[in-house]
């Protein structure tokens, strides 16, 4: 593990930190402003992105208060770890500077036996990933010198998380938090397919070459669904998308309705499609009306429970990390998370 303290001494913090005062004062000493943010760790993917999370890093530190104490990330799951031992070092606002990847780790390492470590810490987020769709349903900005203002100054706003237990690759019961979207079915395998293109690809380019590649030979997956306490629905489908957040593979925007804050999760249930039907309606996908989708069909539920008689693989914020079976609950305000003034 590598860290270093580095200075937020710039003429841009200094130019934030007068704003925020101004802020303050218009505010009467209301407590509409959080204090300005100390005990910052950053957990850096210098890799997401394609290297956009290097780059980005130079750029936002200027904005953040001194002593940021800094941490790399190597491998996959570092991230969690890392997160852990800002935590218990004494950090109080977590910056996660990467991709959907990244912030999905550094969520996790938010916990510990499923319970928060430092209940009262906060998250903020630097977007610098390939599909980066958590910032769409947060309203992040894109300009990067917005987003770190916004850490330093903004205001920390309660966001749901999902509780996904799921079995892993090697078939053992896991455990993982989400905060955007989980899925399976095609998207699963969309998932693995398009990490292995983003290594050479930006934007939506792998998201959608892996999704008709997938299209061409998925069968769909024969699939039971259990919502809160409904009767059990049996389907063939071509994905099951369960949202907190809107968005995934680089702006599908698959659960239109969810809301990040509602206590409540958006089930989209894709009955199977052909590879004809997929990419006659996969403008769908991305215009805001799947629902609409004569084989497509939308719930709202607490609780979610599925399981397969077919080898059916799982993603998890973007991240393809098992297969069903598995069961999801909505912890409402599990975390709060940095999103600016009055948002």
């Amino acid at each position: 593990m590598r860290s270093q303290v580095l200075s937020g001494s710039g003429p841009a913090f200094r130019r934030a930190r007068r704003a925020v005062g101004f802020v303050r004062a218009f505010a009467g000493g209301s407590k509409l402003m959080e204090p300005l943010r100390s005990n910052i760790a950053a957990i850096l993917n210098p890799k997401s992105g394609g290297g956009a999370g290097a780059r980005i890093w130079h750029r936002v530190r200027e904005y953040l208060p001194a002593h940021v104490q800094v941490y790399r990330t190597s491998a996959p799951g570092h991230a969690i770890q890392l997160t852990v031992s800002a935590l218990k070092a004494g950090a109080q606002t977590i910056v996660a500077v990467g991709g959907d990847g990244t912030i999905h780790e550094t969520i996790n390492g938010f916990f510990a036996d499923e319970r928060p470590i430092s209940p009262q810490a906060v998250l903020g987020i630097i977007p610098a990933g390939t599909g980066s769709d958590l910032r769409r349903s947060l309203r992040l900005p894109l300009d990067v010198s917005e987003a770190a203002r916004m850490i330093a100054n903004g205001l920390a706003r309660p966001v749901d998380l999902m509780r996904v237990r799921y079995t892993s690759h090697n078939g053992l019961p896991s455990t993982r938090f989400a905060i955007n979207v989980t899925s399976f079915g095609m998207g699963g395998v969309v998932a693995a397919r398009s990490h292995w293109l983003s290594k050479w690809l930006g934007g939506k380019a792998p998201f959608l070459i892996a999704t008709m590649l997938t299209a061409a030979w998925h069968a769909g997956s024969r699939v039971t669904l259990v919502f809160d306490r409904m009767d059990p629905i049996e389907a063939r489908v071509t994905n099951v998308v369960i949202g907190n957040g809107q968005y995934q593979g680089a702006g599908m925007w698959v659960c239109p309705d969810a809301k990040l804050d509602d206590g409540q999760l958006d089930v989209t249930v894709i009955r199977y499609l052909n590879g004809f039907e997929i990419a006659r309606d996969i403008r769908m996908l991305y215009d805001g009306t799947i629902l609409e989708h004569p084989k497509v069909s939308s719930y709202r539920a607490t609780h979610i429970r599925a399981a397969s008689p077919d080898t059916t693989f799982v993603e998890i914020d973007g991240e393809p990390l098992g297969r069903l079976p598995l069961e999801i609950e909505v912890i409402p305000s599990a975390i709060r998370v940095v999103t600016g003034v009055g948002t």
